[in-house]
């Protein structure tokens, strides 16, 4: 493997995706470990590394991967199934964002806030079944200030 952290640091985050795709949550440290070959600590040091460049996003006080941009990886109130799988978004704007990055048809269940919750789809890049408007209450550069909540 190259020894530049930064190239390193990018083959562990291509890691993460790649388990994503396959099994719909992000693998852990040792499972990225092994799938590279590599050391547990390697993987954790470049798990820290990626999240300070909020690359993937911790969960506070662990080495799991909480977001992989536009995928969680806990479950939430925004799920978003693509052929044969289901994966969870972090937001309505990562709902959306799940199908751009699958270059994929998808079916998206979202909150509308009042307990209620809609379904709709996307086909061929387009919104279907929906006419209704997101509401994002946070301007994007205040996300990071609680990214959970936001």
């Amino acid at each position: 493997m190259d020894n530049d952290p930064k190239f390193f640091d990018w083959t562990v985050r291509n890691a993460v995706y790649a388990t994503i795709l396959e099994r719909a949550v992000p693998p852990t440290a040792d499972e990225t470990a092994v799938a590279l070959g590599v050391s547990p600590d390697e993987v954790r040091s470049a798990y820290e590394r990626l999240n300070s460049r909020h690359a993937l996003f911790l969960t506070p006080g662990s080495h799991d991967v909480r977001m992989a941009h536009p995928f969680s990886g806990v479950p939430t109130a925004f799920r978003v199934e693509s052929g044969d799988r289901a994966y969870w978004a972090n937001c309505a704007w990562d709902a959306l964002g799940i199908p751009a990055a699958l270059h994929a048809d998808a079916r998206i269940e979202a909150p509308l806030g009042d307990g209620e919750s809609i379904r709709f789809a996307i086909e061929a890049a387009q919104v279907k079944s929906w006419d209704g408007i997101v509401h994002f209450p946070l301007p994007f550069r205040r996300w990071y200030d609680d990214l959970i909540e936001t």
